[in-house]
């Protein structure tokens, strides 16, 4: 990519010059590269991880994108490495499950219906549905986000996952669920009535 300065007789150019040049800036340089026409195969493959990313969209949109699970994914981000957003913590642990998983199950919302009982709803990422993914979850909780440990396995009953914490009753910890090595909450902070 070649450096300008004072392109096409002027200070700037942006854009395409006869599908040949295309003039932009990139990091605060002027710059120009060849024009290339995008590739586009729609490969099975290629359809199949777009319809992926799109239901993964779709699923934060409708019904994952709450204050408690867009909160829980926005801790998560901050304790992940690298410069994420909640959304993007989300999207790299949606489409991780989805991929080997199809029905996978993502929370929507977190009670505690009576004491010391932790309750989670979960829907099916696909589709919106009342969850019910078999297998093993299991609880990590900690006074900080960044350092939680995990405490108790259990599966759904349903879409309704529930775990026993009398220890935590009335105090404030921070709590994830993972199942196959995925968080399925994000991170979030909780009083155990």
């Amino acid at each position: 990519m070649a450096i300008l300065k004072a392109p096409v007789f002027s200070f700037e150019a942006r854009g395409q010059l006869a599908k040949s040049l295309v003039f932009m800036g990139w990091k605060g340089l002027k710059t120009v590269r060849q024009h290339v026409d995008p590739s586009n195969p729609q490969s099975p493959a290629q359809t199949t991880q777009r319809n992926i990313f799109s239901n993964a969209v779709e699923a934060w949109r409708s019904f994952i994108r709450n204050t408690v699970t867009q909160t829980a994914w926005n801790t998560l981000a901050l304790v992940l490495p690298g410069a994420l957003s909640g959304f993007n913590a989300y999207m790299r642990a949606a489409i991780a499950l989805t991929t080997t998983n199809p029905s996978a199950n993502m929370m929507t919302g977190v009670t505690s219906p009576s004491p010391g009982l932790l309750e989670m709803t979960f829907v099916k990422l696909s589709d919106g549905t009342p969850g019910g993914e078999g297998g093993s979850f299991f609880l990590f909780a900690g006074t900080e986000a960044n350092s939680l440990q995990s405490i108790d396995d259990n599966s759904l009953g349903g879409p309704v996952l529930q775990f026993s914490v009398p220890q935590f009753v009335g105090e404030s910890i921070f709590y994830e669920v993972r199942k196959d090595g995925q968080s399925r909450t994000g991170i979030f902070r909780f009083t155990v009535t």
